[in-house]
């Protein structure tokens, strides 16, 4: 009997490896028994990746694609997509936008009994901008038929599509489905999670350091003239030219930080990445808009208390402030008076710890939460 395949189409590097672009298509794959493709448009940065990754098999093409798409720039994965079509059982694609509704419509010409998902991925403002009126709506509704199963990440977006903001096809092909931690690595690596006691003094961020999204530069400016006493502040990820000068500038205002707040750059290697996890206290995000960042989970796995702007995803991962704390996109006087608190150890972060780890294993681990996805595929095959 010919093998089941799972295809997703989209740009994979290092980075990409440890996230949910990877990481749905991996768990979804194993959890449907069928064997999981990532299709992905070759470059420098991913030229030495073998033709597999941790049982995925990778297979890169000439393209231009990347992340914001233009008809140009994705030609060459349509037209892999048409040659393909019929050989593929599950095409994953991320995102609801036009190139993927099409790539859907495409898929679902050539393949009529596959099945085609899309994860959401977006915050609730991104949501309501696609909900708006014009050509893009008529579009949407024209073509999302040939979506099957999508999904989205937090409980206002699902809510919002189930009371129609996408029409009644994506109401009916809607599931809950956060983003998760990987369980399968954490293991494969046999990560043992610390006791508190263990712990450090540690506050840790981690992204695309200097991005107008990240929005890094409120923490600088919450830390400006603080005494953080015997904390210090890690910031994972690569770096933004501008935001370089910031720091810089940063140290200039506070000598006494220079030891105690640092940038490493992007740390590829997941398990010592999960090692900076494992030694935190702290995970803070400043962003101005998230879907459901997959630091959160990370985070909160490793028995980080997260500080975080109200985004979209951050009621979920804290509990609703159990495990956290929430404040307002831009406010630094806010996460000034928060960061001092936890300095001055005016801050519990130790009573709710192990009930932080415990609500991550139960509601954030990738293993179980695929089966949302993955059982509304099998419901669907059923069918047929």
């Amino acid at each position: 009997m010919k093998e089941k395949r799972l295809v997703s189409i989209f740009y994979f590097d290092a980075n990409i490896a440890g996230k949910d672009m990877f990481l749905v298509p991996k768990y979804l794959s194993n959890y449907l028994g069928m064997q999981g493709e990532i299709v992905y448009p070759i470059n420098q940065d991913n030229i030495d990746f073998d033709d597999s990754y941790r049982e995925m098999k990778l297979t890169p093409i000439k393209s231009l694609s990347k992340f914001h798409s233009t008809v140009w720039s994705e030609k060459e994965m349509a037209w892999w997509l048409i040659r393909n079509a019929k050989r593929i059982d599950v095409l994953c694609l991320f995102w609801l936008n036009q190139r993927n509704i099409i790539f859907a419509k495409i898929y679902k010409l050539l393949n009529p009994n596959g099945i085609c998902y899309i994860k959401g991925d977006l915050g609730y403002t991104d949501f309501s901008k696609l909900a708006n009126k014009g050509f893009w709506s008529y579009f949407r509704k024209l073509f999302t038929k040939a979506i099957d199963v999508y999904s989205v990440e937090t409980e206002v977006n699902y809510e919002a599509i189930k009371h129609g903001l996408f029409g009644d096809h994506l109401r009916e092909s809607t599931v809950l489905m956060s983003n998760g931690f990987d369980i399968d690595l954490f293991e494969n690596l046999n990560i043992i999670k610390r006791d508190f006691s263990e712990k450090e003094n540690l506050l840790i961020t981690v992204g695309r350091l200097g991005t107008s999204q990240k929005n890094n530069e409120m923490m600088l400016a919450a830390l400006d003239g603080v005494d953080m006493y015997n904390w210090k502040f890690m910031l994972v990820g690569n770096v933004e030219a501008e935001f370089l000068i910031a720091f810089d500038e940063f140290i200039l205002r506070n000598p006494d930080k220079r030891d105690k707040v640092l940038i490493t750059g992007a740390i590829y290697d997941r398990e010592k990445l999960f090692d900076l996890y494992n030694k935190s206290k702290l995970f803070l995000l400043t962003s101005n808009w998230e879907g459901m960042a997959n630091v959160f989970p990370e985070a909160l796995a490793l028995g980080n208390y997260i500080v975080t702007t109200n985004v979209s995803g951050s009621k979920e991962i804290s509990d609703n402030e159990r495990f956290g704390r929430i404040i307002n996109i831009g406010d630094i006087d806010a996460l000034r008076t928060v960061l001092i608190d936890v300095f001055e150890s005016k801050v519990d972060l130790e009573t709710n710890y192990r009930e932080a780890i415990d609500f991550s294993d139960s509601n954030f681990n990738w293993r179980q939460l695929i089966a949302k996805v993955g059982d509304k595929i099998v419901e669907i095959n059923s069918r047929k």
